[in-house]
Protein backbone atom coordinates (compact mmCIF):
# COMPACT_ATOMS: atom_id res chain seq x y z
CA UNK A 1 0.00 0.00 0.00
CA UNK A 2 2.81 2.83 0.78
CA UNK A 3 4.28 2.29 -3.03
CA UNK A 4 0.82 3.32 -4.15
CA UNK A 5 0.99 6.14 -1.46
CA UNK A 6 -0.55 4.17 1.02
CA UNK A 7 1.80 4.87 4.30
CA UNK A 8 -0.22 6.69 6.61
CA UNK A 9 3.54 9.03 7.44
CA UNK A 10 3.17 9.63 3.78
CA UNK A 11 -0.31 11.24 3.84
CA UNK A 12 0.65 12.83 6.94
CA UNK A 13 3.52 14.48 5.08
CA UNK A 14 1.61 14.92 1.61
CA UNK A 15 -0.73 17.00 3.74
CA UNK A 16 1.71 18.95 6.04
CA UNK A 17 3.55 20.26 2.74
CA UNK A 18 0.11 21.04 1.00
CA UNK A 19 -0.60 22.87 4.39
CA UNK A 20 2.56 24.94 4.42
CA UNK A 21 2.27 25.50 0.46
CA UNK A 22 -1.05 27.44 0.91
CA UNK A 23 -0.09 28.89 4.50
CA UNK A 24 -2.61 26.74 6.03
CA UNK A 25 -1.42 26.65 10.05
CA UNK A 26 -2.28 23.06 11.46
CA UNK A 27 -1.38 21.88 14.89
CA UNK A 28 -2.86 18.54 14.26
CA UNK A 29 0.19 18.30 11.41
CA UNK A 30 2.60 19.41 12.99
CA UNK A 31 2.01 17.57 16.43
CA UNK A 32 1.42 14.14 14.40
CA UNK A 33 4.88 14.62 12.31
CA UNK A 34 6.70 15.35 15.74
CA UNK A 35 5.32 11.80 16.85
CA UNK A 36 8.11 9.50 17.50
CA UNK A 37 7.35 6.64 14.55
CA UNK A 38 8.80 3.08 16.74
CA UNK A 39 7.66 0.90 13.41
CA UNK A 40 8.91 1.48 9.75
CA UNK A 41 7.58 -0.86 7.51
CA UNK A 42 8.42 -1.22 3.78
CA UNK A 43 7.84 -3.76 1.23
CA UNK A 44 10.68 -5.00 -0.73
CA UNK A 45 8.79 -5.64 -4.58
CA UNK A 46 9.81 -8.81 -6.49
CA UNK A 47 7.27 -8.42 -9.53
CA UNK A 48 8.26 -5.40 -11.42
CA UNK A 49 9.18 -6.89 -14.40
CA UNK A 50 7.42 -9.45 -16.45
CA UNK A 51 11.31 -11.23 -17.53
CA UNK A 52 10.81 -13.99 -14.77
CA UNK A 53 8.37 -15.37 -13.14
CA UNK A 54 8.96 -16.10 -9.37
CA UNK A 55 5.55 -18.14 -8.92
CA UNK A 56 6.51 -20.88 -11.62
CA UNK A 57 9.90 -21.78 -13.14
CA UNK A 58 12.29 -18.67 -11.58
CA UNK A 59 11.14 -19.35 -8.03
CA UNK A 60 14.49 -21.28 -7.16
CA UNK A 61 15.78 -17.55 -7.76
CA UNK A 62 13.63 -15.90 -5.26
CA UNK A 63 15.71 -14.64 -2.38
CA UNK A 64 14.49 -13.40 1.07
CA UNK A 65 15.85 -9.65 -0.19
CA UNK A 66 17.22 -7.39 2.65
CA UNK A 67 16.27 -4.95 5.90
CA UNK A 68 17.12 -2.07 7.54
CA UNK A 69 17.44 -1.13 10.85
CA UNK A 70 14.74 1.14 13.42
CA UNK A 71 14.09 4.85 12.40
CA UNK A 72 14.02 5.41 15.98
CA UNK A 73 16.79 3.58 19.42
CA UNK A 74 13.63 2.45 20.78
CA UNK A 75 11.25 0.93 17.16
CA UNK A 76 11.78 -1.83 14.85
CA UNK A 77 12.58 -1.75 11.16
CA UNK A 78 10.51 -4.90 9.35
CA UNK A 79 11.17 -5.18 5.93
CA UNK A 80 8.88 -7.40 4.26
CA UNK A 81 8.00 -9.17 1.00
CA UNK A 82 5.56 -11.47 -0.98
CA UNK A 83 7.72 -13.52 -3.35
CA UNK A 84 5.44 -15.79 -4.75
CA UNK A 85 2.18 -17.17 -3.82
CA UNK A 86 3.44 -19.56 -0.90
CA UNK A 87 6.37 -17.40 0.60
CA UNK A 88 6.68 -14.40 2.66
CA UNK A 89 9.90 -12.81 3.91
CA UNK A 90 10.11 -11.14 6.95
CA UNK A 91 13.39 -9.11 8.30
CA UNK A 92 12.87 -7.70 11.57
CA UNK A 93 15.73 -5.50 13.35
CA UNK A 94 16.00 -3.80 16.69
CA UNK A 95 18.74 -2.27 18.79
CA UNK A 96 20.07 -4.54 21.38
CA UNK A 97 20.99 -1.54 23.37
CA UNK A 98 17.16 -0.94 23.48
CA UNK A 99 15.75 -3.23 26.57
CA UNK A 100 11.92 -2.07 25.35
CA UNK A 101 12.36 -3.81 22.13
CA UNK A 102 13.51 -7.38 21.31
CA UNK A 103 13.58 -8.71 17.91
CA UNK A 104 12.74 -12.31 18.80
CA UNK A 105 9.74 -11.37 20.68
CA UNK A 106 8.59 -9.34 17.76
CA UNK A 107 9.19 -12.23 15.37
CA UNK A 108 7.16 -14.38 17.15
CA UNK A 109 4.47 -12.50 17.01
CA UNK A 110 4.36 -12.57 13.67
CA UNK A 111 4.39 -15.79 13.72
CA UNK A 112 1.43 -15.71 15.83
CA UNK A 113 -0.57 -13.14 13.91
CA UNK A 114 -0.33 -15.03 10.66
CA UNK A 115 -0.96 -18.79 12.25
CA UNK A 116 -4.06 -16.42 13.30
CA UNK A 117 -5.02 -15.78 10.44
CA UNK A 118 -4.12 -19.11 8.67
CA UNK A 119 -7.02 -20.35 10.47
CA UNK A 120 -9.51 -17.97 9.76
CA UNK A 121 -8.74 -18.61 5.77
CA UNK A 122 -9.00 -22.70 6.50
CA UNK A 123 -12.57 -22.18 7.85
CA UNK A 124 -13.89 -19.60 5.43
CA UNK A 125 -12.34 -22.15 2.70
CA UNK A 126 -14.05 -25.17 4.57
CA UNK A 127 -17.23 -22.93 4.75
CA UNK A 128 -16.92 -22.33 0.52
CA UNK A 129 -16.15 -26.15 -0.28
CA UNK A 130 -19.17 -27.41 1.43
CA UNK A 131 -21.04 -24.65 0.00
CA UNK A 132 -19.95 -25.98 -3.15
CA UNK A 133 -20.75 -29.46 -2.52
CA UNK A 134 -23.70 -28.65 -1.34
CA UNK A 135 -24.25 -27.04 -4.76
CA UNK A 136 -23.26 -29.57 -6.60
CA UNK A 137 -25.16 -32.38 -4.58
CA UNK A 138 -28.44 -30.66 -5.46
Amino acid sequence: AAMGGGGVDRHLFGLYVASVGLGYDSDFLKSALKMPWTLSTSQTPQKQTNRWNPDKEDAIYVSPGGGFGPVADDGYGVSYMFPNDSAIFFHVSSKKSQSSTDTQRFINNIKKSLAEVHKVLEVHIAEIEAAKAAKAAK
